[in-house]
């Protein structure tokens, strides 16, 4: 009787999630704990492509695909006299009723986030732009992980602000 009990159980179950592909180490050239980028990954699929049309600082779109779905965009973008809270509004997947950093410069959600960065030497290259922003957006509506999505946004912009496009000379 308990093994019968076992082998209904066992079929009842939810099959494991299973990932075929590697995680990557950055996102379309931005380096990025792999722990960060892992944690808002799915948990299952066999491959996973990331691709951006340019790698710019302040022209990046970089979409990560995972079995032939969007799973995930990190951005760089130049504005002008704009705002976290602007920035942020302009996209539907993040909702900014709570998170916010204490010095105003990012906020966050279970779908992402917006982070200001500073890249004084990109910026003289722009000077029409005068504010360069990352952002990080979670397409997976399931996925409710705020934590974890603050932490691959605040890589990511570390990142991009510390890059040899934005600080000059070699990146650090």
């Amino acid at each position: 009787m308990a093994a019968q009990l076992a082998l209904v159980l066992t079929a009842c179950s939810e099959p494991e999630e299973k990932r075929s592909f590697a995680v990557p180490s950055d996102l379309c050239g931005t380096t990025v704990p792999t722990a960060s980028l892992d944690a808002v990954l799915p948990k299952s699929g066999e491959k996973l492509t990331a691709d951006a049309q340019s790698r710019e600082v302040g022209r990046t779109h970089c979409r990560v695909v995972v079995d032939d779905t969007l799973v995930l965009s990190a951005f760089s973008e130049w504005k002008r006299d704009s705002s976290v809270t602007a920035v942020a509004r302009s996209n539907p997947y993040i909702d900014l009723d709570k998170q916010r950093g204490e010095d105003g410069t990012y906020a966050w959600s279970n779908q992402g986030g917006v982070r200001l960065v500073s890249c004084p030497e990109a910026a003289k290259e722009h000077p029409d732009m005068n504010q360069l922003f990352v952002r990080v957006l979670i397409y997976d509506k399931k996925f409710s992980d705020a934590d974890a999505a603050k932490k691959l946004l605040l890589a990511y912009a570390k990142s991009v602000a510390d890059s040899a496009a934005c600080k000059g000379g070699a990146a650090s």
